[in-house]
């Protein structure tokens, strides 16, 4: 038995296994090298020194690993955490592309099957990049007898894409949702995080207009 401290994660822990050379931290799955100290039995009984290790550097993770493992560290490497640090890497990244939720998964030592669940269930989630402009139309039944449907169709026009769409300069993403929780000045949508309610065709497009110009954005 071994005492080993991971340079990643920091994470220390008693290795008993069988590796001679490297051993998986637990926490982060990364390799640590197994010191090299003292004698060691071979074969027949013989037994050869072991030139000692030098102390190994802190792993440097770059790229998405090392954009995924700052924000892992801050959540302590928690699993239950997972939604948090899916948001939180979601609005660094705008997205959370596939390569992000392998880099979660095996960073958080959870299966990337429950990380892609979590990631699909929930719609602020995206797999896909959204435009600097998030559009969302409300559908509910209290918007949709205010004149919803038209303000969705005016948008479509407006933008060239339909729900679930994102313009090709990334400008726009749209999207429809069940309920904005303000029934009362239907019919609404959120640009970003702003609320416009009391809708028509005539003020929706005055918006886009305006955000096309760079005045809203």
């Amino acid at each position: 038995m071994v005492r080993l401290n991971c340079r990643h994660c920091g994470y220390v822990w008693d290795y008993q296994g069988v590796g001679e050379y490297y051993a998986t931290c637990p926490r982060c799955r990364y390799k640590v090298r197994i010191p090299q100290t003292g004698l060691r039995e071979v074969k027949g009984g013989m037994k050869r020194s072991v030139i000692p290790m030098k102390e190994e550097q802190p792993v440097r993770l770059f790229g998405i690993a090392g954009l995924v493992n700052k924000v892992v560290e801050e959540y302590q490497y928690k699993g239950d955490m997972l939604i948090q640090i899916l948001l939180k890497l979601q609005r660094g990244l705008g997205w959370l592309p596939m390569e992000a939720l392998m880099e979660v998964s095996k960073q958080l030592n959870i299966p990337l099957g429950r990380v892609y669940r979590v990631a699909t269930f929930y719609k602020a989630f995206s797999l896909a990049p959204r435009g600097r402009n998030l559009i969302r139309v409300c559908t509910g039944t209290s918007c949709m007898v205010r004149g919803a449907q038209m303000i969705l169709d005016r948008l479509t026009s407006l933008l060239g894409i339909g729900p679930g769409e994102t313009a090709p300069d990334l400008k726009f993403t749209l999207e429809t949702v069940n309920c904005l929780g303000c029934c009362a000045l239907g019919p609404v949508i959120t640009i970003n995080d702003t609320y416009y309610g009391n809708l028509t065709p005539a003020s929706v497009t005055k918006i886009i207009e305006k955000i096309k110009g760079g005045g809203l954005e």
